[in-house]
């Protein structure tokens, strides 16, 4: 599967990028095509180890947080567009696709993290979800890192709970990047958020659960898993998109098409997660009502928002029927279809995503 996605992906980026007169920079920020959102809607691409329209009700009504114009030391400097670093943190180089909106004047701005799918890397992740085009016309910054192998494996990975690598800390590398990037972009370290798909959208859950005095606001796509020890110290807005026919990460559990190429024990137990029940646990963490409200977004789009939750924050869950291993809105995604399956476009996992998660930030 991962070997007929990857030769798909690496062309749509030559593709894009020999269509573009202009730099990486302009291309980032004009990737794709607009993504999808259902007006006034509150209101899901690659292999995992990895609502009728009413007023939002995936979260409370609030202010948006104002951009604090403070600026930081040593960042004013930076040029818009695109840029790479490398990062060596958690036992591993790692490194990170930065993009800078042409807004950008030094003043502490919002950072999405988006993480990628396995076998994926940074640039590719960029491509699917659009995210750079997202922050050129919001202002805001997003980072694309790139993972690296697992044991036994040859494809980049996030390194899971459930899948521990003595010789690796995704995580220590995670906050290393956040710490990076406050000093060298100005991001606002109160506005620090995290997406992900797929072998990234899982890592975001664990994110979720480890790193939350870090993270406001969290959104993951073709992915969730509530590990074992997951112990968040608050509550953090969370939101998760996934496909009922996606066969990479089982919607309702079971085989995978994935797992026989993961050299790993557990694996097969692993895919056995029920991705609405891995969410649910999130939820009884955060002390929600069990029973969440059904909101029918569109045809196959339906929300399941979670109430009274500690710290009033809101967790909702989208089910898309009949969708695939896909991040719902992609420009690319229709032309996955034959390796991933259907993407809907009734639902944008980057917008709608984005519009969820900004709405928040750290004490």
């Amino acid at each position: 599967m991962l070997e007929r996605l990857v030769p798909v992906i690496t062309a749509l980026l030559l593709f894009t990028a020999a269509c573009s007169s202009d730099d990486d920079a302009a291309v980032a920020a004009t990737t794709g095509t607009d993504t999808t959102t259902v007006a006034d809607t509150p209101t899901t691409t690659e292999p995992a180890t990895t609502p009728p329209t009413t007023e939002p009700a995936t979260a409370p009504p609030t202010t948006e947080p104002e951009t604090t114009t403070t600026e930081a030391a040593g960042c004013a400097a930076n040029e818009p567009g695109v840029s790479n670093f490398s990062i060596d943190a958690g036992g591993a180089t790692h490194s990170v696709r930065m993009f800078v909106p042409s807004s950008y004047d030094g003043s502490l701005m919002p950072l999405v993290m988006n993480w990628h799918g396995l076998g994926s890397n940074g640039s590719q992740q960029a491509l699917i979800t659009a995210y750079e085009r997202l922050a050129e016309s919001e202002g805001f910054l997003v980072a694309h890192p790139t993972g690296v192998p697992a044991p036994d494996d040859t494809r980049n990975s996030w390194e899971l709970a459930q899948f521990d690598d003595p010789a690796r800390d995704d995580i220590a590398m995670a906050e290393a990047m956040i710490d990076r990037i406050i000093t060298d972009f100005c991001a606002n370290p109160k506005r620090v958020y995290s997406t992900g798909f797929s072998n990234g959208g899982l890592f975001t859950s664990r994110l979720v659960c480890d790193l939350s005095t870090r993270i406001a606001a969290a959104v993951s796509v073709a992915g969730i898993t509530h590990h074992d020890g997951c112990a968040p110290e608050r509550a953090v807005p969370f939101i998760a998109f996934h496909g009922t026919a996606d066969e990479i990460v089982p919607f309702a559990g079971g085989e995978s098409s994935l797992a026989d190429g993961i050299a790993l024990p557990g694996v097969v137990e692993f895919f056995d997660q029920v991705m609405p029940d891995e969410f649910a646990q999130f939820t009884a963490t955060n002390g929600c009502d069990p029973d969440p409200i059904e909101v029918a977004v569109s045809e196959k789009v339906t929300r399941y928002d979670y109430a009274n939750c500690n710290d009033s924050v809101a967790m909702a869950f989208f089910e898309i029927a009949d969708g695939g291993h896909t991040w719902p809105g992609s420009p690319v995604g229709p032309l996955l279809t034959f390796v991933l399956g259907d993407t809907t476009a009734d639902v944008s996992a980057t917008a709608d995503g984005w519009d969820f998660m900004k709405q928040y930030e750290l004490p």
